[in-house]
């Protein structure tokens, strides 16, 4: 950031200096890094003091200080809000914070995204634009995380694809969506082990149900816990990366600055 952008007042928030945790931790803000914008660490954290110590109106008060130094929507969504959940992800992890920290930041976090615009809100109908590619980010029932895959749709949303984040349906939704919309990317994001025989069940309802069934990732943090998720839930592709998720798909993508469009690969 510029010196003047360093040298404006946000608000403090309680506890600043007490660790804190999220149990999340985001791909997208590893990659969409600016150049020629300076990551502020100071600032981060203090957006990451303000979901886990600070009062409910502290995190939204400081994305609002944060616009109106000059951040952009983009920015906080991709690059400072996942930061501050990856950095109390890892306090949690070290046992420096209670799991109900990791909740109430998180939830903090994934409320404040509704302060940056449509593109991270969890819409849920597929955007209206017949010359968009459009896939669809599946968070299965019962999964706690959920903030990651809201940044993603933004960013996808972004990069002009048509996205429908589909949150915690049942498989009864799930056979209903699939039988309405067409899509061209199936990204199903996971971390519980648990979810395995759901996870199966999910995919045989898309590949039933839809008319024409494209590609089916599956992606998340299952991938670390459980060996060869692909096969065992009957997914097409497995990849943490969801840009390389994209590719396999046959999407070709140009994911950073300034990505403003998604083209099919013949």
């Amino acid at each position: 950031m510029s010196n003047q952008r360093n040298t404006r007042r946000f608000p403090q928030v309680a506890g600043a200096d007490s660790p804190l945790v999220t149990h999340c931790a985001p791909v997208v803000a590893l990659r969409n890094t600016k150049a020629g914008r300076p990551f502020d660490d100071a600032l981060a954290r203090r957006l990451r003091d303000a979901a886990g110590e600070g009062s409910p109106e502290d995190v939204t008060n400081l994305i609002s200080a944060m616009l109106e130094a000059g951040l952009s929507q983009a920015e906080i969504a991709t690059q400072y809000v996942p930061h501050a959940a990856r950095q109390m992800g890892e306090d949690w992890s070290s046992d420096t914070l209670t799991f109900s920290r990791v909740t109430i930041g998180t939830a903090r976090l994934q409320s404040a995204l509704h302060l940056l615009g449509n593109d991270w809100s969890p819409r849920q109908k597929v955007d209206d634009d017949a010359e968009c590619t459009s896939v669809v980010i599946v968070v299965p029932k019962g999964s706690n995380h959920t903030l990651g895959a809201m940044i993603l749709s933004g960013e996808l949303r972004r990069m002009g694809l048509s996205v429908r984040l589909v949150m915690g349906a049942s498989h009864d939704e799930l056979r209903n969506i699939f039988k309405l919309a067409t899509f061209e990317a199936v990204l199903i994001s996971a971390s519980e082990p648990e979810m395995l025989n759901s996870l199966r069940l999910s995919v045989d309802i898309i590949r039933e149900s839809a008319a024409f069934c494209p590609p089916i990732v599956i992606g998340g943090g299952i991938l670390d816990q459980v060996s060869d998720v692909k096969t065992q839930i009957g997914a097409d592709f497995a990849t943490k990366d969801p840009f390389e998720a994209l590719q396999l798909c046959g999407l070709a993508v140009h994911p950073w600055p300034p990505a403003t469009f998604v083209e099919r690969r013949i």
